[in-house]
């Protein structure tokens, strides 16, 4: 491991502390605040990986991501961007896409047959001949992606969200950012900062150059950090990568979580009234032969790795720049001990006074109009040849890093996938965001500007614009930050050198792709002339890293190589995620995202098994036995409770209560009669039943009804969307979860509910189908129907959510001589399948109707005048006996039922098992099935097909329904 420095002001490292981690086998040591690649490089490290498609060599050249060639896989998770990855003890590295090894990828060899793929390649010729086709197509799937994920990979770590609002969001960290987000707090304003690092600053924080009055831009930056840190308004959200902004200021991020954290990732969504982008800029690669091999970096990332990792990026460093970012950088390599033979500068002139002449005072050679054209070394840079612009002289370095820019390249991902529009300046050669969406707005290095104070007085009046936005900012303070703003030096001038001149067979303009220059040239011959269809064809900017490489270059380069006379073509579209995010991230915390009923807790208390039954979780058990044999037998031979208060409950009331209800239930609601309770469904347009439910009259105008636990989310819309048009006067309140539902069920039930109750509840008093409301306890008031729907002796008792418990425990105690239990959702359900008692959406599907599931008789023909929704369609299928049809059926020779959804077949599939089950009540197996018409009949035999039986047949017999108590006496008695 390399020497480390420990003396700069800048470090974000702590060499005290040494952090062990695995690669390739074998333990190496980092240093606290490294991130993977740091680590790597320290160690010794130089190629990370190889590239995509030619096997190339690829090494460090930025820090931030902006391409896949560092990533690699940390503890078996793929494609990690080990730049913004911090190291952790234990982390296990392995290098990927490579066969063999990094330094030594036995695939390397497909670099010498790039002649064999040109743009387009897969397009021209792998379609032909045909036959060849499903044989390549199985290769190039294999040889597809850059890494594996193991099918059995379990994701550690915890992934949460949050979703916080604000008033000011400001995107970036950096000096503008702060400057932003201090400028609106100011004014009163809640402002959220979030920065992509794991600590503020930007670009001012690892740069000693003089920011003004003798202060450094680092000194600035710990400066304005100091003050974004002791605002209350500001909250901060460091290690926080923006991957989405989208209409009404709806931003979205990552926050990577800290040892200190209790969550490893998580999504950030969040709501601004107002949007500050301060995002920067990352370097313009320099586009010459061989521009990717290991040892090219950006003059940041050598910068960084010395002032904020602690060590020198090499030996000896050749520089070829175009900005004064890389002149700096030259200057504080040398003094750190970095040998620094020449420095080539794109520009002819208009470099800072002050660094040129911190150059010559070290002997640095300068050569002014020079770029480098060629790098040397088959895995490594070895040495550099440089020429003139005009190709005229030509010199030669020996080297072990080549520092290449070509310029800068704003980012604006956050404004363009926000819809803002990029128009190319000939002054900064940026493409610079134009027509700006609503409250959102722009600030710092990204709009040009070089300048300190330029950048932070470009933030101040971002923020007052967001302030003004949020209503908190006067025109006059706008006027003043404006007057400041133009005070101070405008965007810098920026180079226009697009490539050095060479032919492009090995300049790649994206690395993540391995698009080369000489692709993008076979692509515009093709007559793919701009960015967009150039990016699909040839594949430039399709990899992880977007744009973030060749976005820039390539509508410039596009541009000057047809000629045009002024560059209005625009770059590639970037689309969200900005920035490569964890599925597991987005999922976020694996939350139960169900309902749980009031007495949820004493369920599980009393051994419910619970399943996930639409969006609520209910007890299906209560036992290890999941025929529910025990459960099943207490409800036929004494009594039983059941939670239904997932069930949908409403209130309506109000002049056309009664006209809403006709419009969507197929009977004559205009016939119930107070205390009494009337069974009816709905249907759509098509007449398939969609919900059944009762409806009880509880006064004039004033109705109270429940639905299906399925559809209790969708009633309220659905009547209001039926209704629309009428102008009818009726309220309608949701009381689904303001009420509990308890099933008190079985012979002794009344017996239960007589101890409890105040009134009478003889079956003379309260007989079948009838309502009543009475209190339990003289407290808990009680909503009761008298129903049958397992076919025994049934209360269905309605009270308000918070007595629920209380009424449980009552009944509980009054039925423990009776022998009460509970009884869970499948006793419940075969119950109710022995009456033949319908469940929507499992003894009915989308083509059903009213009548085929044997309904037809809640449909009151004689109601007009109410267009009721559905009533058209069941009068055309009324005589329409191909039509699927529900029927019982009994198994032959008293065999097993067969499997829920099993096919019905002779020499077709003619129908399928809606539910079946060996029923203890009948010592028989019986179910209900959905068949065609023809078969409906009684004593028809049918045939069942199941996957697991190898094509052997059980067969059972059509029978009259219900199974159990045909006449209804239990439940009328």
């Amino acid at each position: 491991m390399m020497n480390r420095f420990n003396h700069l002001p800048t470090l974000k490292i702590d060499t005290s502390e040494k952090i062990p981690f695995t690669y390739k086998g074998k333990q190496y040591y980092g240093t606290k605040g490294d991130s993977v690649a740091t680590a790597l490089y320290a160690n010794g490290v130089r190629i990370y990986a190889r590239s995509l498609k030619y096997h190339r060599p690829r090494g460090l050249y930025s820090m931030d991501g902006e391409c896949s060639n560092t990533m690699m896989e940390i503890n078996g998770v793929p494609n990690v961007r080990t730049e913004t990855t911090l190291l952790k003890p234990g982390m296990v590295i392995k290098e990927q896409n490579v066969k063999g090894s990094a330094e030594n990828d036995l695939m390397g060899f497909i670099d010498k047959m790039d002649w064999a793929m040109p743009a387009g390649f897969y397009y021209d010729t792998m379609h032909k001949p045909a036959k060849i086709w499903p044989v390549a197509m199985k290769q190039i799937r294999k040889a597809a992606g850059i890494g594996k994920l193991s099918p059995d990979h379990h994701m550690p770590g915890k992934y949460d969200e949050i979703f916080p609002t604000c008033d000011v969001c400001v995107i970036g960290g950096g000096p503008a950012g702060m400057t932003a987000a201090l400028a609106a707090a100011e004014k009163g304003l809640r402002v959220i900062l979030m920065e992509a690092r794991p600590w503020l600053g930007g670009q001012f924080d690892y740069r000693t150059s003089e920011y003004a009055n003798r202060q450094t831009c680092h000194e600035r930056a710990v400066q304005l950090a100091k003050e974004v840190k002791k605002t209350d308004n500001i909250r901060v959200f460091i290690h926080t990568a923006n991957i989405g902004a989208y209409n009404n200021n709806l931003i979205t991020g990552f926050q990577v979580g800290t040892e200190k954290d209790s969550f490893t990732e998580r999504y950030i969504e969040l709501r601004a009234n107002s949007v500050v982008v301060a995002t920067g800029c990352i370097e313009r690669p320099l586009l010459f032969e061989n521009n990717e091999r290991p040892g090219v970096m950006q003059a940041g990332c050598a910068l960084r790795l010395a002032n904020t990792y602690g060590m020198l990026p090499g030996k000896t460093g050749v520089f070829s720049i175009g900005h004064d970012l890389g002149l700096e950088a030259a200057v504080a390599l040398h003094d750190l001990g970095m040998a620094i033979p020449m420095i080539a500068d794109i520009r002819e002139d208009g470099q800072n006074p002050a660094l040129l002449k911190a150059v010559t005072d070290r002997k640095i050679t300068l050569l002014k109009g020079w770029v480098a054209t060629e790098v040397h070394g088959r895995k490594q840079v070895k040495k550099v040849t440089l020429k003139s612009l005009d190709g005229t002289a030509e010199k030669t370095f020996d080297c072990d890093v080549l520092v290449a820019s070509a310029g800068f390249t704003p980012l604006t991902g956050p404004l363009v996938v926000n819809q803002a529009k990029l128009k190319y300046d000939a002054h900064t050669n940026f493409f610079l965001p134009t027509d700006l969406p609503k409250k959102m707005h722009a600030a710092g290095r990204l709009l040009g500007y070089e300048d300190g104070l330029s950048i932070e007085a470009s933030g101040h009046l971002a923020g007052l614009k967001a302030a003004y936005d949020c209503e908190n900012c006067s025109i006059a303070d706008l006027g003043e930050a404006k007057k400041a703003m133009e005070s101070k030096p405008g965007p810098a001038r920026g180079t226009k050198l697009v490539m050095a001149p060479v032919k492009g067979r090995k300049t790649f303009i994206c690395f993540d792709e391995d698009t080369s220059i000489k692709n993008v040239k076979q692509s515009i011959d093709k007559g793919f002339d701009v960015p967009e269809l150039i990016k699909r064809f040839s594949g430039a900017g399709l990899g992880p890293g977007q744009a973030g490489i060749p976005g820039h270059n390539l509508p410039l380069f596009t541009a000057k190589y047809q000629a045009l006379p002024d560059i209005k073509i625009r770059p590639t579209t970037v689309r969200p995620p900005l920035v490569p995010t964890l599925i597991a991230t987005y999922a976020g915390t694996n939350h139960t995202m169900l309902k749980r009923t009031p007495i949820d807790d004493l369920q599980r208390k009393d051994g419910g098994i619970f399943r996930n039954i639409g969006v609520w979780q209910r007890a299906r058990y209560f036992s290890k036995d999941f025929s529910a044999r025990k459960e099943i037998e207490n409800v036929r031979n004494n009594v039983g409770m059941l939670d239904g208060s997932t069930l949908g409950k409403f209130r309506i009331h109000g002049p056309d209560a009664l006209n809403a209800l006709q419009r969507v239930y197929v009977s004559d609601l205009s016939k119930i009669k107070q205390g009494r309770v009337k069974y009816t469904a709905m249907c759509n347009d098509d007449g398939c039943v969609i919900d059944d439910g009762v409806v009880i009259k509880l006064g004039e105008n004033d109705y109270y009804f429940s639905t299906s636990t399925g559809r209790a989310g969708q009633t309220i819309e659905w009547i209001r969307y039926h209704t629309r048009y009428e102008n009818w006067d009726f309220a309608l309140v949701n009381l689904t979860d303001a009420m509990g539902v308890i099933n008190l069920s079985g012979p002794n039930a009344r017996k239960v509910l007589e101890k409890v109750v105040d009134i009478d509840v003889s079956n003379e008093a309260f007989g079948f189908s009838e309502y009543k409301e009475f209190k339990v306890a003289d407290t808990i008031p009680v909503k009761a129907m008298r129903l049958g729907f397992v076919g025994e002796l049934s209360y269905e008792l309605h009270v308000p959510s918070s007595y629920m418990k209380a009424l449980w425990l009552i009944l509980n105690e009054a039925g423990k001589e009776f022998k009460i239990q509970n009884f869970g959702v499948e006793a419940q359900n075969v119950l109710r399948m022995e009456k033949c008692h319908v469940i929507l959406g499992q003894e009915s599907e989308q083509r059903t109707n009213l009548l085929d599931i044997g309904l037809g008789f809640l449909w009151s023909r004689k109601k007009t005048g109410y267009k009721t929704v559905g009533v058209a369609a069941l009068a055309q299928a009324e005589k329409d006996n191909t039509r699927l049809k529900l029927v019982g059926f009994k198994m032959e020779n008293n065999g097993r039922a067969p499997r829920d959804g099993a096919l019905i077949v002779d020499d077709r599939v003619r129908g399928h098992v809606c539910t079946a089950r060996d029923s203890f009540s009948l010592n028989e197996a019986v179910g209900m099935a959905l068949v065609e018409g023809d078969m409906s009949k009684v004593g028809t035999r049918l045939a069942f097909y199941e996957d697991e039986c190898n094509g052997e047949l059980i067969y059972g017999t059509v029978v009259e329904t219900p199974f159990y108590d045909p006449a209804g006496q239990r439940m009328k008695m």
